[in-house]
């Protein structure tokens, strides 16, 4: 029985872990991946082009550290978890079973890709999951963005900033149309292909040739870059029928990282508070992670081993509030 358990492997994940090591809680961590979506940029450049992200040196020292806390690591997927009485279970792939007081899903989300047989070749998995994170790094380059989602509308402003040439592929499904976008069509650098779809891609590592056709009209674009920007998918379906999600399956979250289920915390990506960037998601999984904290301090301080159910009393009032963990955030 742990006090804590933390699903996933990303930035959100792996801060929580490391805030609960230091409170010294007893958790673990289940994950298939440790350091999630952050081990895709190692491939940006190329092996004799790498470039260093001070986020990525932040994750690094992360993982290092609580790959130093094994008796804290479980490498697994969870696929099933279920609310009993006043705590979660959790059941593994391996058929583990874990139970713990409090839960902590980061999950991430994964990103939509293109459905062509050169895309996963030619297009790194980095470049289709966060224009933002790497955006600065394309400096004077050509560059083609597929997809206009608010979150590649954001990337496009970024974008215009440094690069020679930003080309839109917008499909007409996205949000070129709204004032932002509007905006960003204006910008002397950035050229839109409205009803354009991404028909193939060739070329190498450091050139590559988008083929876009909308109807009889086809045009060869050559960038050094192409970033995706299709959408995210959520990784929330095994604790979907525990709390409310929003209508793309994002979890919904208070400022707090509380989830509609009471000890359900969430963070990162797979929330409606998406991040996004590195250091966000590391800065979101510790909060989520000292939320989940004061509702075990105030389990540990009114009922001490016991649960509500089990103490056969009211909630002590702790100050003016009859709601403990609130009581614990304010006193921080």
């Amino acid at each position: 029985m742990y006090d804590l358990i933390i699903i996933g492997g990303g930035p959100a994940a792996v801060s929580a872990a490391c805030y609960a090591l230091e409170k010294r809680i007893n958790f673990v961590m289940l994950f298939e991946e440790l350091g999630g979506q952050v081990g895709w940029a190692q491939s940006f450049w190329g092996p004799q082009q790498r470039q260093s992200l001070p986020s990525n040196e932040l994750m690094h020292v992360l993982t290092t550290r609580m790959s130093h806390a094994p008796e804290h690591l479980k490498r697994d997927r969870a696929v099933k978890i279920i609310k009993r009485d006043h705590t979660f279970v959790v059941e593994t792939a391996t058929h583990d079973i874990l139970e713990a007081t409090v839960l902590l899903i980061a999950t991430g989300a994964t990103p939509r890709t293109l459905a062509l047989p050169n895309a996963n070749r030619l297009l790194d998995p980095s470049l289709q999951y966060s224009i933002t994170t790497y955006a600065h790094l394309v400096a004077g380059q050509r560059v083609a963005v597929i997809g206009t989602t608010r979150r590649a509308l954001h990337g496009i402003a970024e974008l215009v900033r440094t690069a020679q040439r930003v080309y839109v592929i917008d499909s007409g499904r996205g949000n070129m149309a709204t004032p932002f976008g509007q905006t960003l069509r204006r910008q002397p650098n950035v050229e839109v292909l409205e009803g354009y779809e991404v028909s193939d891609i060739q070329g190498n590592e450091t050139t590559k040739e988008l083929v876009v056709a909308s109807g009889g009209c086809v045009h060869h674009l050559q960038v050094e870059r192409a970033f995706v920007s299709l959408g995210l998918i959520p990784n929330s379906e095994v604790v979907k029928p525990l709390i409310d999600t929003d209508r793309g399956g994002s979890i919904l979250v208070n400022e707090h990282h509380e989830t509609t289920m009471p000890g359900l915390y969430a963070a990162g990506d797979v929330t409606t508070m998406r991040s996004e960037q590195v250091v966000v998601s590391i800065g979101d999984g510790a909060r989520a992670a000292a939320r989940a904290y004061d509702y075990l301090l105030a389990q540990w301080l009114v009922f001490g081993s016991l649960l509500p159910s089990e103490a056969g009393q009211a909630p002590m009032v702790i100050g003016e509030s009859t709601n403990p963990v609130i009581d614990m955030a304010a006193a921080r």
